[in-house]
């Protein structure tokens, strides 16, 4: 039998604005500082609310590591006007500056196995279009898997609303002292792929 557990210890890890979820009710952090953007940036609109994910689109990103428990691995997600997620095991220190958008972990234990299975998320609504930089952030030598899962704005054409998915994965080994950095490119326009690499720099 499974049990899903929400670690209390970890309660840092959640990031939560103006979401409402069961899951992560109970640790509510509040609100964090948004920092300025240009007004020239702001060709899409911020989502007001937790309904706008449905019209607006969304990024949910899952990540693990291979070791027993939560990820030995962090990210930090910087989105294309500079405002980040995410969590740093090694600080630790969390980030939440976007408008709707939270992080979790997600544990599993079986009863024929002593030790948990744990993988983290964040959760991004209403994502605004362009290059996402994603740092890996790990705390020892260690491999890691990435998953992202994306959601268009919904357009209506001739029949109905309609939105598309995509969905994109990276995997690799890191060291302890070299954090890597990714790019993640994603677009709300109807059709567009999401894609996940290795950032250029590196």
């Amino acid at each position: 039998m499974k049990r899903r557990l929400l670690l209390l210890a970890l309660a840092i890890f959640i990031l939560r604005s103006g979401v409402s979820s069961g899951r992560a009710a109970a640790f509510d952090v509040g609100k964090f500082p948004v920092h300025p953007v240009p007004h020239e940036m702001r060709e899409e609109n911020d989502p007001t609310d937790q309904q706008a994910c449905d019209s607006m689109g969304q990024i949910s990103i899952s990540y693990k590591s291979g070791n027993a428990g939560p990820p030995s691995v962090g990210l930090r997600i910087t989105d294309p006007w500079g405002r980040k997620i995410g969590y740093d095991p090694r600080a630790p220190k969390a980030w939440q500056e976007l408008p709707i958008a939270e992080g979790f972990l997600d544990c599993e234990k079986k009863e024929d196995i002593a030790s948990l299975d744990c993988t983290a998320h964040i959760q991004i609504c209403g994502p605004v279009s362009g290059t996402y930089k994603v740092e890996v952030l790990p705390t020892q030598n260690v491999t890691y898997s990435i998953s992202v899962l994306s959601t268009s704005q919904s357009t209506r054409d001739q029949v109905a609303f309609r939105s598309t998915n995509s969905s994109a994965e990276y995997s690799s080994e890191i060291r302890e002292q070299s954090p890597e950095i990714l790019q993640l490119n994603y677009s709300r326009k109807l059709g567009v792929q999401i894609n996940l690499h290795r950032s250029d720099s590196q």
